[in-house]
């Protein structure tokens, strides 16, 4: 069973939800996301693990970013977030925004970093795409021009492959409503911004690539990249599912999570 608690980072409160014993294993959800994402990791994996999932700056039960902050701010309280845990070396688990951030997080504190685990992710944030401004005015557009509710029902079955199940779309679409337009506008404009390529052919940690086969938001190709930057990472395919692989095929995701770390970390 999960218990939700806070932690108090240079004034900002930042809250978690945390179930289960053994290795430290933190969960990082993506830009419109909360730590209520990774709930069938805390109740499939809490055997196992110590799971953290965190509620980033400016989303679920945690206080907004006074400014716009960059991925290196992010990644500055993680780690002030973990200290005040009295964490220091965990595993990391990172979906979509959040993969970003355990790339710049490792940049940073790699002596803190047991393994990587990047979820539906990008080798290094908007930046590194074409269409990396495009998408940013984008999202700032909606925040704008639509409510989070409004957002959220237009937004949820995009993340999903086509035809979902109702009760998988409805958790995404109403985990989406809670999101805070200043968190969002932040973690967005940082994602934009962000490029952790310069850390990707320096990382030494076993490192887990993990992609659904219909993502429509980073496609499978995208992991492809991080496989050829990262030194002897793995890459897995989730067949039949979208961008929240997570949440969309909780039992194959977490064998496949527990598998990696048990083989690849000799836990």
């Amino acid at each position: 069973m999960a218990h939700a608690g806070e932690v108090t980072v240079r004034g900002l409160t930042i809250a978690y939800d945390r179930a289960g014993q053994g290795p430290p294993l933190v969960l990082m959800h993506g830009i419109g996301a909360d730590a209520a994402a990774w709930r069938t990791q805390l109740d499939g994996l809490a055997d196992a693990f110590d799971l953290i999932a965190w509620d980033a700056p400016g989303y679920g039960r945690s206080s907004d970013p006074p400014h716009d902050w960059p991925m290196a701010e992010y990644a500055d309280y993680l780690a002030g977030f973990l200290d005040g845990l009295g964490i220091m070396k965990a595993h990391l688990l990172g979906q979509s925004w959040g993969g970003v951030l355990a790339q710049e997080f490792y940049g940073r504190y790699a002596d803190r970093v047991s393994s990587l685990i990047l979820s539906d992710t990008t080798l290094g944030g908007d930046a590194t795409r074409a269409d990396g401004e495009t998408r940013l005015q984008a999202r700032l557009h909606a925040l704008e021009t639509m409510t989070p509710a409004e957002y959220a029902h237009a937004r949820a079955p995009q993340l999903l492959a086509p035809d979902p199940p109702a009760d998988v779309l409805r958790e995404v679409e109403a985990m989406f409503a809670r999101m805070h337009p200043a968190g969002f506008r932040s973690a967005a404009i940082a994602l934009a911004h962000a490029d952790v390529r310069a850390v990707l052919p320096r990382i030494r940690v076993p490192t887990l690539i993990l992609c659904g086969e219909q993502d429509r938001v980073t496609a499978p190709a995208l992991g492809t990249r991080l496989i050829g930057e990262i030194p002897n990472a793995r890459k897995i395919i989730f067949p039949g599912v979208g961008h929240l692989n997570n949440m969309e095929q909780p039992e194959q995701y977490n064998a496949t999570v527990r598998a990696f770390l048990l083989s690849a970390n000799g836990i």
